[in-house]
């Protein structure tokens, strides 16, 4: 029987998978699905939680992207390396970034990333 939702937020990758280790530890068993989540965020989960929303809020604000295209972003298992990737997601949203401010948020990710 379906749980009753009281609250839906987007979440990046990172957090779903501190959610869902959070979980684990709390309860004796996940779900099917929620084991099968946890496995899939534990391989593709590359930053940290906390860079994950450092760079979600980075790209929000100095970019004016929304929360849905930068939680996209910054959940991507592969980072962009070429402005016409960062074209292929910004597609259906009403912003336009100039060839320099793509450029920008590529070496704004990659900054991220050499961290790992």
């Amino acid at each position: 029987m379906p749980k009753d939702v009281f609250e839906e937020k987007a979440v990046t990758l990172a957090e779903v998978k501190e959610i869902l280790k959070k979980r684990e530890s709390e309860s004796t068993e996940l779900t099917y699905v929620q084991q099968v989540t946890l496995d899939y965020a534990n391989k593709f989960s590359q930053i940290s939680v906390e860079d994950t929303l450092k760079l979600k809020e980075e790209l929000i604000k100095r970019f004016g992207l929304s929360e849905k295209i930068a939680i996209q972003i910054v959940s991507l298992y592969t980072p962009l390396t070429h402005p016409s990737e960062l074209d292929i997601i910004l597609e259906k949203e009403p912003i336009t970034l100039t060839p320099e401010q793509k450029n920008d948020v590529i070496v704004l990710i990659h900054s991220f990333i050499e961290k790992i």
